[in-house]
């Protein structure tokens, strides 16, 4: 799981046809504090991005974003409200899953437009970069939940 953590990579999302953003079936899950950012960012209700599910199980509310997702750009293939993207899409090609804590890559989601720089290059990252905000999300996500 260490060397997933610490893997540079670079993803080319302009030559993409957007499998992250225009899938209808993987789930984004969001916290409050990301549907306020989108919903600032886009001038939309959370209504018109959000839907809530209810965990079958548990009977936990789990609010998840829209997918196909409203705020990719169709004409430009940009997100439209790239810097108020949730965690989970700034992650991509990672998925966090929530219940464990624990990210996997999803490297053939990408493709060809995944790279792998040597080192240190203009838009790269690694996971590890994100690793205090994915730690505060999962705690914000189950406070919420569990209050819910």
């Amino acid at each position: 799981m260490k060397e997933l953590q610490v893997l540079q990579l670079k993803t080319d999302c302009g030559s993409c046809v957007n499998k992250c953003c225009s899938q209808p079936y993987d789930w984004v899950y969001l916290t409050t504090q990301e549907v306020r950012r989108l919903q600032e960012a886009s001038g939309l209700t959370p209504a018109e991005f959000v839907s809530e599910r209810q965990n079958s199980s548990t009977g936990y509310l789990i609010r998840t974003l829209d997918l196909p997702c409203r705020f990719l750009d169709s004409s430009t293939g940009r997100c439209a409200v790239y810097e108020s993207r949730p965690l989970g899409c700034r992650i991509f090609p990672f998925y966090l899953d929530p219940l464990t804590g624990s990210a996997t890559l999803y490297a053939a989601e990408c493709g060809d437009n995944l790279l792998f720089p040597e080192g240190d290059c203009e838009g790269s990252w690694r996971l590890q970069d994100l690793a205090m905000d994915a730690q505060k999300w999962v705690e914000e996500f189950w406070a919420e939940t569990i209050k819910s």
